[in-house]
């Protein structure tokens, strides 16, 4: 017998993943993400709403969700704290992604999928984080005054990396907290086999389509592994104990 349930759920998580797989792969490599390849992300909303409404704990976890993510889509949107197509990779997880009930309550929060991909963020935020360290310790003779800050925060890069792709870098002075780029107006003048530090403006929607895979995969990986060694592991030790 064919589980309508079960091949509609795997739809909605597939057109999910295919948008942010498409619009990650764009924004990695030139930070600009065109809109229709949010198409199959908002076709799976109706699918997740529809599934959703199957029980009262699946109605209640989509509407928790749902409101999480739209109130943070709309306070990253307001604020300009990342781009317009991370907001909106933001939104569309909240409400094109049903959830999946564990049977614990307190499993439930913690695996709330806006949630889930959010913290599951952490582990392609951190990997990009090395890669550049180590792209900075290899270049730094190239640029002036090398530091463990500017390691550690900033990105050493030649002018025409920056010209290139002008999106992915700020000037070293900008803000963390705002999104945008005057790469092109503070590189301008310069030669362009000259090497600079600059802020690198990491690809926030390829993280989130990392994290939404690791999410269909494992839920909120952190957070699990967390609970079950912190939760899980020690009353399995107890009871070990209490048996001797």
């Amino acid at each position: 017998m064919v589980n309508l349930s079960l091949i509609l759920r795997l739809t909605s998580y597939s057109l999910m993943l295919i948008s942010l797989m498409l619009a990650g792969v764009k924004d990695y490599k030139v930070r600009l993400v065109n809109d229709t390849y949010w198409i199959p992300a908002i076709i799976s909303i109706p699918i997740a709403i529809y599934l959703s409404v199957s029980s009262p704990i699946s109605e209640l976890t989509y509407i928790v969700n749902a409101t999480f993510g739209a109130a943070m889509a709309g306070l990253i949107y307001m604020g300009k704290f990342m781009g317009d197509a991370d907001s909106i990779a933001i939104l569309l997880i909240s409400l094109g992604t049903p959830a999946m009930v564990p049977s614990s309550p307190v499993l439930i929060l913690l695996n709330l999928p806006i949630i889930s991909v959010l913290i599951n963020s952490i582990i392609p935020t951190i990997m990009l984080m090395l890669i550049n360290i180590y792209s900075n310790i290899k270049n730094q003779s190239r640029c002036a005054d090398p530091s463990i800050t500017r390691i550690m925060l900033l990105r050493c890069v030649s002018v025409e990396s920056v010209l290139r792709n002008p999106l992915a870098y700020s000037s070293p002075d900008s803000s963390y907290l705002r999104a945008g780029s005057n790469a092109e107006a503070y590189v301008a003048g310069l030669p362009r086999d000259s090497w600079i530090w600059m802020q690198y403006n990491y690809p926030y929607v390829f993280i989130l389509a990392i994290s939404y895979l690791v999410y269909l995969m494992a839920g909120n990986l952190i957070i699990n592994l967390l609970f079950i060694h912190g939760v899980i592991t020690p009353i399995i030790h107890m009871g070990e104990n209490l048996a001797l």
